[in-house]
């Protein structure tokens, strides 16, 4: 609804403004209000950049052909084909439209002297400039992402929890992977509004909840590993009290500043108390402690995402987000 209104009030208002000049074709600048506001300001930033360069494309293109070969439709043909030849490669594909209906002024009027192409420059500038800077204004997501993020952590506790739970039963009819679904939805739900709202900030410390995101995304599919695992497991061994008590404690302790050097380390001394203990009898034993030894090392795996990722942090992004 905000973009909408936006694109309402910026198009009347750069018409407004084009009248007010006494420029011709003032109704053009509306339509580029209209196509300059983006979804995020950073997109609208950037399309404007393009649409201006591209401007000065169209405009020495534009002389040269309508000169050489007079003012027809045919060479209004020649010029669109010529202009998006170069804008393709350059990567100002966005900025065609525009510039093509700009084109057609020259076109209808038959005239590209210097006070003609100036009346075009404040059209494109009244028109992008009004789009770019209502754009500018977007409300605060930071306390959506925040919520998300306490979503997320839930969700992942409750798989933590419930692998705790599960490992040491010799049967788990009842334990599906029906969790992850919720975990993944949320996952991606979170990493559009991190998208959002690094592009609406101007500040290197808003890729803070993209990277938050991409972690805890890369931490589900290890989740989804151990669970995996965990469902070849058909033994209660004397290493699963110490593998369910870690998994326990990463889930009460899990939160977004833990930095998981101290669950790492107790990782570690579980991992080297199980290859100092007494070696398998049967096989099916011998099997099973492979499989858990292998749910212990994708934990540690799991622990080291977030380790880095605290460890990647600024701090600059610490004490924006954290303090």
């Amino acid at each position: 609804m905000l973009k909408l209104i936006k694109i309402a009030v910026g198009s009347v208002v750069s018409i407004f403004l084009a009248d007010m000049l006494g420029l011709s074709y003032g109704t053009s600048a509306g339509i580029i209000t209209l196509l300059t506001i983006q979804d995020t300001s950073r997109e609208t930033i950037i399309i404007s950049v393009k649409r201006v360069c591209a401007f000065l494309l169209a405009a020495v293109l534009a002389g040269l052909v309508f000169r050489a070969a007079g003012y027809h439709v045919i060479s209004y043909g020649i010029f669109l084909f010529l202009f998006i030849a170069c804008c393709i490669p350059l990567r100002l594909g966005d900025a065609v439209s525009i510039n093509a209906v700009l084109a057609t002024h020259y076109l209808l009027e038959m005239d590209m002297s210097p006070s003609f192409i100036w009346n075009e420059v404040q059209l494109l500038f009244i028109g992008a400039g009004i789009g770019t800077l209502f754009n500018l204004y977007m409300p605060g997501k930071e306390r959506e992402i925040r919520a998300m993020q306490y979503r997320l952590e839930e969700d992942m506790r409750e798989v933590l929890l419930r692998m705790a739970e599960y490992i040491g039963k010799e049967e788990r009819p009842d334990y599906t992977g029906d969790c992850f679904e919720k975990l993944q939805a949320d996952i991606e739900a979170g990493k559009k509004q991190a998208y959002a709202y690094m592009n609406n900030t101007f500040f290197q410390e808003s890729k803070y909840f993209m990277d938050y995101m991409n972690m805890r995304q890369q931490q589900m599919v290890v989740l989804k590993d151990i669970y995996k695992r965990m469902l070849s497991i058909r033994t209660h061994l004397p290493q699963t009290n110490q593998a369910a008590g870690l998994l326990h404690e990463t889930a009460v302790t899990f939160g977004e500043s833990n930095n998981a050097r101290d669950l790492l380390a107790e990782l570690e001394e579980v991992l080297l108390r199980m290859k100092d203990s007494r070696l398998p009898v049967t096989r099916e034993e011998f099997e099973d402690r492979a499989v858990l030894y292998a749910v212990l090392t994708d934990l540690a795996y799991f622990l080291q995402l977030k380790k880095d990722f605290v460890d990647s942090l600024t701090g600059e992004q610490i004490k924006r987000y954290w303090e």
